[in-house]
């Protein structure tokens, strides 16, 4: 295997540690605000149903760049 393919390969490798470390410290995090909270016996709840929208189309083409990258072009492409 060459030295390049080997860097990118180990640097993929230091990016996932990286990445673990933060997933692990915001859970950590996580856990304890809400054990702090507990503590204090204020109420905690997590609201799953609420469903973030743009307020523009549903589902994915609530996106403006779904329009212009592929709606579009595809447009443009019949017309020519």
């Amino acid at each position: 295997m060459s030295s390049k393919f080997l860097h990118i390969i180990d640097s993929a490798q230091e990016s996932k540690r990286v990445f673990d470390l933060s997933v692990d410290y915001l859970k950590d995090s996580l856990h304890e605000s809400v054990a702090t909270a507990q503590s204090k016996s204020q109420s905690v709840s997590f609201n799953t149903s609420k469903v973030q929208t743009t307020g523009w189309l549903k589902g994915s083409l609530s996106y403006p760049w779904v329009v212009l990258c592929t709606i579009i072009p595809a447009v443009m492409e019949m017309i020519v």
